[in-house]
Order: structure tokens, then C-alpha cells, then sequence
């Protein structure tokens, strides 16, 4: 397997053997460096291309700082091993939140014994709702969530026969937001389990191409300004000659590009604007307490008010991005959006093509 997918970096949990052994697998595997967890059961083998340093461990985890020219910047990796019961898993997923990199590239994979959804179960004593609460939990908490995957539906089988046969989903790779930020895709595809009771997963990597043409999309921010409309009126009401589908097209292609200039001109940059507003709102403080003066209140009163402008503009933007509605207009939910558009966008990746 490692010959087939060129693996530079492979985990094992459960090795079934002593520690001692380590050097001699390391050398079968090929692998020129390892690292393990002082309760022996969890390895990691790597090649010198990468760079890892433990940053945390337990009798349930192993988290690394994950260093390679392959990568744009370091990941935090935490490779996962849990427990059987919900009790034991507690101390992991505290652990875990512990160790938690905050605004870096973070990834949490490995056999977390644990499902979410009916979907992640076939056999045995059906679903039940709060069996899902403890990985969701975590998954709130940590700020993390599912790659996805291509393959089999579930990673686990007690390899029983007929009715006593009960399938899993108990491994997954969970990644932050950062992570998906990355400019890399992440690819997860579920392997053949035999001989194991459990199937090996193979992340793989891609750049993704973000320097592709992108779609035009209306944005409900625009509908903020008045003068919206005026602007779209007026590039529809220039003549055009051609036949009425020709003329359609025309009119369409003018209105996309008077609104593109207008929202450039009008709104430029969302993000930038909110950045300048609170360096301007920053100044205007530092103005007004050195001299507290009116005409410096009413500068810190304009600024503030063209930063709250702003970010309403950024929160309209992430909502519609996100497409959630259900959250009360006004709110400060732009990271929350944010995240939603991550994980959506790590959905919509293809993992994997299959040829019938």
C-alpha cells in the first residue's frame, strides 16, 4: 500500500506489538523516522521531507507540528485512538480541546469511536440522538469539522454474520477552518478493511486552482444602496441590434459589467473596509483621550459609525455566502457564517471519480 500511493506519512493505531519492535517495522515500511505515544499505541512513520514535533500525547492521542515544502505552512496534526466508553473519551476530547492551535492549520484524524447521525450506522440496536452528542460536542467546541470522504460508507465492521453484523463510521478526519484556508485540497477516501476490522485512510493532498474564472453572483449587499437599481436600468437601456436572444445577451453581458464597475467603485473591497474603519475608529480614540475635545467626539462618533456600516456589510455577505437564515438579523455571526462556507466548500470537493 505504501508503494501504491507514494505514502511519505502513515499512522497506526492499535499496533499490537511492543514498542521495541518499532525500528525493524520502520525499516520494512521504509520509512526513515518515527515517533510514538508513551502508551504505545499510536506510531507515526514519516520520511525526512517532513518535519514532526510532538506537541501532546496521551494513552488516546498523538499531536504533532507537521513541517514539509509539500505544505504551505505547518499543520497541527492530532491522531486519534479513542476509547470504547463515552467516560474514557471524555479525558481525550478535553485533552484535544486543550491542545487546540487556535487560528492554525489544525487536523484531528483516526478512529474516534464514536458516530453522529443514523447514516454512520447499519445493524444492531437502532440510532439513538443523544449516541451523536459527545462527537458533535467536541466538533462544536474544537471549531472543527468533516472533511468528507469517498468509499465505503463505514470504516468498521465487528465482522459477525447475519443479524449480529454491525457496520460503523468510527474514523474521519475532522479539519478547522484554517485548514481549509490552506489553498490545498484534503482528500479522504475509505480503503479496502481487510484483514482489519477497521479500513486505513488515505488523505491525499491537491492545490486547488482558485485563479479560475469565477461566476458572476448577485449579492444582497448591493441592494443596501438606492441608487442599485438606477445603475441597472440605465445599462439596460442602451441600444442594442441583433436578434431578440443576441439583444438578450447583450443586455445581460452590460448589466454584469455596470454592476461589477458600480459595486468596485461603490463598495470596493468589504473586507478591506472593515479593516481601515477600525484603524480609523483606533486613531479617533487615541485622539480623543490624549484631547478630548468635540470636534475629536464627533470624529470617533463618525468613524465608529462607518466601522458598524461596514461590518453589517461584512455580515450580509457571509450570510448569504453561508446561506444560513434562521439567525436573528444583527447578530455578530461573521465567524460563525464563515465557518459554514468552510465546511460547505470542503463538502463540495470531489474526492474521488468512479469509472463503471
Amino acid at each position: 500500500m505504501i508503494d501504491e500511493f507514494s505514502i511519505p506519512l502513515l499512522a497506526i493505531c492499535e499496533p499490537k506489538t511492543s514498542p521495541c519492535n518499532i525500528h525493524l517495522i520502520g525499516a520494512r515500511l521504509k520509512m526513515q523516522c518515527w515517533l510514538v505515544n508513551s502508551h504505545g499505541s499510536i506510531w507515526v512513520f514519516f520520511q525526512k521531507s517532513f518535519t514532526c514535533a510532538c506537541v501532546g500525547e496521551s494513552a488516546q492521542h498523538l499531536s504533532l507540528k507537521v513541517t514539509s515544502q509539500l505544505l504551505p505552512s505547518p499543520v497541527y496534526v492530532s491522531f486519534v485512538h479513542a476509547k470504547s466508553t463515552e467516560q474514557e473519551r471524555t479525558l481525550l476530547w478535553n485533552n484535544l480541546l486543550a491542545e487546540n492551535p487556535s487560528d492554525c492549520p489544525w487536523m484531528v484524524l483516526g478512529d474516534f469511536n464514536a458516530i453522529v447521525s443514523t447514516d454512520e450506522k447499519m445493524g444492531g440496536l437502532p440510532f439513538r440522538v443523544d449516541e451523536g452528542m459527545e462527537l458533535r460536542t467536541f466538533m462544536s467546541l474544537a471549531g472543527v469539522f468533516d472533511a468528507g470522504f469517498s468509499g465505503s460508507s463505514f470504516t468498521w465492521c465487528n465482522n459477525r454474520g447475519g443479524l449480529a453484523r454491525i457496520w460503523k463510521r468510527l474514523d474521519r478526519v475532522l479539519v478547522n477552518q484554517s485548514t481549509s484556508a490552506l489553498g490545498v485540497s484534503f482528500m479522504v477516501q475509505h480503503l479496502a478493511r481487510e484483514p482489519s476490522d477497521h479500513s486505513p485512510l488515505l488523505l491525499s493532498t491537491s492545490t486547488r486552482l482558485d485563479n479560475k474564472p469565477k461566476p458572476f453572483r448577485f449579492l444582497n449587499i448591493w441592494m443596501m444602496r438606492p441608487e442599485f437599481l438606477d445603475v441597472i436600468r440605465s445599462s439596460w437601456a442602451v441600444p442594442c441590434s441583433g436578434r431578440p436572444l443576441q439583444r438578450l445577451a447583450t443586455k445581460l453581458r452590460s448589466v454584469k459589467r455596470a454592476v461589477k464597475l458600480w459595486s468596485r467603485e461603490v463598495f470596493g473591497n468589504i473586507f478591506d473596509a472593515v479593516k481601515q474603519a477600525e484603524e480609523a475608529v483606533e486613531v479617533a480614540e487615541n485622539a480623543f483621550i490624549n484631547e478630548p475635545s468635540q470636534p475629536h467626539w464627533l470624529s470617533l462618533q463618525e468613524t465608529r459609525a462607518i466601522l458598524k456600516n461596514s461590518l453589517v456589510r461584512e455580515e450580509v455577505f457571509w450570510k448569504q455566502k453561508s446561506r444560513i437564515k434562521w439567525l436573528k438579523d444583527g447578530d455578530t455571526n461573521s465567524k460563525y457564517f464563515h465557518s459554514v462556507v468552510a465546511e460547505r466548500r470542503a463538502k463540495s470537493i470531489i474526492h474521488r471519480i468512479k469509472n463503471d
